[in-house]
């Protein structure tokens, strides 16, 4: 029984450590909420996201296009999550 709640400790605790460096909510990647409380609603953990990771991140090769003088990269549209 040791070996198998190591084995669970570290798992959860590696888990936990790529969602930090990544800074992607749980809930958009699937993960089962240990508790029942759950994680709370996936379109503001969606919009969150994308404000304050995904729109950072683009406005930096926003930049490199402007550095650049051609449109090197391009992003779609994000599309709405239904209400």
């Amino acid at each position: 029984m040791g070996a198998k709640d190591d084995f669970l400790g570290i798992k959860n605790t590696t888990r936990d450590d790529i969602l930090a460096a990544h800074r992607v909510p749980p809930q958009l990647l699937g993960i089962v909420p240990a508790n029942a409380g759950g994680f709370g609603d996936v379109t503001k953990a969606t919009d969150a996201f994308f404000e304050l990771e995904i729109e950072p991140l683009q406005s930096v090769f926003r930049e490199l296009n402007e550095m650049v003088g051609v449109d090197v990269i391009r992003f779609r549209e994000r599309p709405k999550l239904a209400d």
